[in-house]
């Protein structure tokens, strides 16, 4: 019994002590509970505040990129209206000349090409009118397709002014010819308002769901003054029988621009070589050494002309053949020339009338030599030459594209044409001055009697 009660006390001590392991464990364990607890707490809170700070310092930036973008998006509204005052300002100084009585024009101008310069602002008013749409859709976005149609269409209505004044010059009374002003003087005023409408302060006027209307509105009107130019542009063409028409024509129109082109090169190829047979035809010896000196330097300044001349049509025939590659997209030639007939048959034109005037420069220099024709008639000859070659450079010019190489090379080909010109009108007059200088001495040295006889012979 005794061993038994022992061994009872042992192991009540021994649970006693288990007990109170257990409990000192559980406090340890509820001592580090309490201490993770407070850290995670003091984290959160850490976490909490650390939020709240980048929060406010986030919407700080934001502000102030906010800010900067709003500056940025004023300064660039304040280029585009800039620039559509300087549109507007241009086109009042194109109304201006028209208006000049002093002012004629381009009088080189030609119906064919005058058509192809309304072409040109009808498509000019149509992409100002796309790009606007689609910059007012984002204000804050990109402005220069806007900028670039506006600043084409100022420059379109400037040439389309003077030529439409130059081109009045072909019209039957002075009725038709205010109908063309006042007509021309309306289309731009109309396309001035694109200018004046497009700025900011007018549109800021309007409630958002009206401004595509105000640019489409506008656009429609303009396309209706540009038809009414069209009319009355058409009925300065003369009917001509022979004149080269795309639109009525029943064969491949690519064909029928290579063929007149090349036609053209011909005539001026057979004009040098006709000015090639003239030099070289044997002397006639009843002339003295001044007549020959002076058919030398008519026939050396008449060659150096059509050879310039012959450049100038090889550069055309290149500028073309590249305004067609890079116009046509993915149609045809043909499809081209159609759709860009009233161009299509500026150019033929042109260059028809280059080959015209050519071919009477060398009659004419032949005729100098003959003695049928004088001086003055070469000299308007070679004029004649000048102004035609200024007609085939702008009609090349209406489509061709900015910083073009086959443009360039016919910009120099055409400067290197009326240089020559220039020349050849020079020597012509110096050899009138000479002329005249020799027939006033001649008529100092002769006797009354002489000079009595040779009166009566004029007479």
């Amino acid at each position: 019994l005794d061993d038994r009660a022992a061994e009872a006390e042992r192991l009540r001590q021994e649970l006693d002590r288990l007990r109170a392991e257990h409990e000192l464990q559980h406090q340890t364990k509820d001592d580090e509970m309490a201490v993770l607890q407070a850290g995670m707490d003091h984290s959160i809170v850490a976490m909490a505040n650390l939020k709240k700070q980048m929060g406010g310092g986030q919407s700080d930036l934001q502000r102030r990129l906010d800010s900067v973008l709003a500056e940025h998006a004023l300064k660039l509204r304040r280029i585009l209206d800039s620039i559509l005052r300087s549109c507007a300002d241009k086109t009042d100084e194109a109304v201006f000349n028209l208006n000049d009585p002093g002012n004629p024009g381009n009088m080189t101008a030609t119906v064919e090409h005058v058509l192809a310069t309304v072409e040109q602002a009808h498509d000019l008013g149509k992409m100002l009118s796309s790009s606007f749409a689609r910059y007012l859709t984002n204000p804050d976005g990109d402005q220069t397709e806007v900028i670039a149609a506006a600043v084409g269409l100022s420059n379109g209505l400037e040439h389309l002014l003077a030529n439409m004044k130059g081109v009045s010059r072909l019209a039957n009374g002075e009725d038709v010819v205010e109908r063309i002003v006042k007509a021309s003087r309306q289309a731009a005023l109309v396309g001035r308002q694109f200018f004046t409408k497009g700025q900011s302060g007018a549109m800021e006027q309007l409630k958002p769901s009206e401004r595509h209307s105000i640019i489409l509105d506008t656009n429609h009107e303009l396309q209706l003054s540009l038809g009414t130019l069209t009319t009355l542009a058409e009925s300065l063409i003369r009917r001509d029988v022979t004149k080269v028409s795309v639109t009525n024509t029943s064969e491949d129109i690519s064909d029928l621009v290579e063929r007149e082109m090349l036609s053209a090169a011909r005539a001026i190829d057979e004009a040098v070589m006709r000015l090639q047979s003239l030099a070289n035809q044997p002397r006639d010896s009843s002339l003295t050494d001044r007549q020959v000196q002076v058919h030398d330097a008519i026939l050396d300044s008449s060659m150096a002309m059509t050879n310039a001349i012959a450049q100038l049509i090889r550069a055309a025939t290149a500028s073309q053949q590249e305004i067609v590659a890079q116009g046509r997209g993915s149609s045809s030639k043909e499809a081209f020339y159609k759709k860009n007939n009233r161009w299509t048959e500026g150019l033929i034109s042109a260059a028809k009338t280059v080959a015209m005037a050519t071919n009477t420069l060398v009659e004419t220099a032949d005729g100098v030599i003959k003695g049928t024709r004088t001086l003055e008639h070469l000299v308007v000859a070679a004029r004649e030459v000048s102004a035609a070659t200024v007609q085939l450079v702008a009609a090349a010019r209406v489509k061709s594209h900015l910083n073009s190489r086959t443009q360039e090379r016919l910009e120099l080909a055409a400067k290197a044409v009326t240089e020559a010109s220039a020349h050849l009108v020079r020597a012509t007059q110096r050899l009138t001055e000479k002329e005249e200088s020799r027939s006033a001495e001649d008529y100092d040295n002769m006797s009354n009697l002489e000079f009595k006889s040779n009166e009566m012979e004029q007479q």
